[in-house]
């Protein structure tokens, strides 16, 4: 989004970072646009407040709001905020996902986040972690197919960036996705076959990848490596080695490539060879 401004000729571009929080200049731009939210009718002097969908805030954030009607709602829980950057945040965040009257504008508040190096991006499910453009259109992408793989999906990824990050959920639903994408594939007859399961058929020798590799005999051992990046999952409770809990970090990194493995796994990119197709390869 920023960097489709430039800066005028002779003058330096503005201090480019990430805020975690809410910079002063944000503040009131942020609480503006929650105004129009809420705000069904203009009026200065009494101005009609969406108060059924103001109510079901307070009541997500335990907001006591007795003795309020109408702009005294708002005020409510403007007050609650006051210069808290979190409850600010917050309040966006499930304001984003409540029913409300009036339209949310929520790509609005996208580009005002993005132009104040906010590290926070708006969507229409609340506020998440902002990513690089590619690494969203793939997840976009894969996502838009309806089924399993893509529900788990969507869930490890609100693990990795949503505004109360969850990494161990994150990773969980990643294996999650991973399988629900390659059992009909690798094991059909095993309906619930684990992460585990899937590499060792994988280890047999009988798969191969549509990508030639270094070598050029279409190995399956990257796909393998990939896949033992994932598995075993640190947080499971049978592990008779605890752990420490995953990371964030690490949590998004095993999003991502959850991501890369079930898109492959849907565009073909593996395959069960049969032993005359594997003389081929091994001729080639």
């Amino acid at each position: 989004m920023t960097t489709q401004v430039t800066a005028r000729e002779g003058r330096p571009a503005p201090v480019d970072g990430a805020y975690e929080g809410v910079p002063d200049y944000l503040r009131r731009p942020l609480t503006r646009w929650l105004e129009n939210v809420y705000t069904i009718t203009p009026d200065m002097l009494a101005p009609d407040m969406d108060e059924a969908a103001l109510e079901r805030l307070a009541a997500l954030l335990r907001i006591d709001l007795r003795g309020t009607d109408g702009y005294g709602m708002l005020s409510g829980i403007l007050a609650w905020i006051d210069d808290d950057d979190e409850r600010l945040l917050d309040v966006i965040h499930y304001t984003l996902q409540i029913p409300t009257l009036m339209m949310k504008r929520w790509e609005e508040l996208e580009i005002l986040l993005a132009y104040g190096s906010s590290t926070w991006s708006a969507t229409g499910k609340g506020l998440q972690r902002r990513v690089h453009p590619t690494a969203l259109e793939a997840w976009d992408t894969v996502i838009a197919v309806p089924d399993n793989a893509s529900d788990h999906l969507a869930q490890a990824w609100t693990g990795a960036y949503g505004r109360h990050p969850h990494p161990a959920s994150a990773w969980h639903h990643s294996i999650k996705a991973v399988e629900a994408s390659f059992r009909p594939l690798v094991c059909p007859d095993i309906p619930l076959a684990p992460l585990s399961h899937i590499i060792d058929e994988l280890k047999t020798g009988q798969w191969r990848l549509q990508v030639r590799g270094q070598t050029r005999d279409y190995a399956i051992d990257p796909l393998i490596q990939m896949l033992e990046l994932i598995w075993p999952d640190p947080n499971r409770l049978a592990s008779g080695t605890p752990e420490a809990p995953a990371t964030r970090v690490e949590a998004c990194a095993i999003v991502q490539l959850a991501v890369a493995i079930v898109q492959w796994s849907r565009d073909g990119q593996v395959v069960k060879t049969s032993a005359s197709q594997e003389t081929e390869i091994t001729r080639v």
